[in-house]
């Protein structure tokens, strides 16, 4: 345990720290949310695994990438497999834990958006996401479709329709990726970390496209159907090669 919350320390803290200040230095700061997880990835000797069919994750034009969520580790690698190409929906609670990293992404990248629980207006939330993405300097919006981290579990969670909405009602191309095995480095549930090196599989899907289903219905049953088949053939290949 001892292990973990000093691996917790220097990655959420201390590089959270050294990350913006890098890139302040080498006069780089709209690359400070990349800086801190390129050094969080290397920090547990991360190694990735693409699944042999797996696509180039679209980086030019506004894309919703659709990733599973397992581990507080997914922001800092999911950051990476997007190749620093995605801004992330997070709750204020996360700029009072990292003030150093939130203060540099507001000023220079507007990468991370931050938002409060609770509101039932959907019209208005979707109006905040466009004057986010207008600001933005990186295309992409990853979301995570489950709602919530599934830590190890071997099947997908139900599916949160809201951003789903969003993207068909604006007609922004979706993109599901998925990413295992991070829990062998870093699971916060069994208090483990580990500095590795630690293999990790992944699958970028092709893009879909809302403007080819006639109707909402359709598309969140086609997104549903091709996450669980991603996420299931991305399972059976992790754990069939270990």
């Amino acid at each position: 345990m001892i292990k973990f919350f000093g691996i917790v320390i220097y990655i959420f803290f201390i590089l959270s720290v050294v990350g913006p200040i890098y890139s302040f230095l080498t006069f780089q700061p709209k690359r400070a949310q990349e800086f801190w997880s390129r050094l969080a990835v290397k920090t547990l000797r991360l190694k990735f695994r693409y699944l042999p069919n797996s696509k180039k994750v679209q980086t030019n034009k506004r894309t919703m990438l659709l990733f599973n969520h397992r581990t507080q580790g997914d922001f800092f690698i999911h950051d990476v497999v997007s190749q620093y190409s995605a801004n992330f929906l997070a709750r204020w609670m996360v700029a009072v834990a990292f003030p150093m990293l939130a203060i540099f992404q507001q000023l220079f990248t507007q990468s991370v958006w931050f938002f409060r629980r609770g509101g039932n207006d959907l019209n208005n939330f979707f109006k905040w996401i466009d004057n986010k993405f207008d600001k933005a300097t990186r295309p992409n919006l990853l979301v995570y479709p489950e709602g919530h981290r599934m830590h190890e579990s071997d099947k997908v969670g139900k599916m949160k329709n809201g951003m789903l909405q969003y993207a068909y009602d604006r007609k922004i191309d979706t993109q599901i990726i998925i990413v295992l095995g991070i829990e062998k480095a870093f699971n916060e549930k069994k208090f483990h970390a580990s500095l590795g090196p630690t293999q990790l599989s992944i699958k970028v899907d092709e893009i879909i496209n809302p403007d080819k289903f006639a109707t909402f219905e359709l598309f969140v049953e086609h997104i549903q159907a091709m996450f669980k088949k991603n996420f299931e053939d991305t399972y059976d290949y992790h754990y069939k090669q270990l």
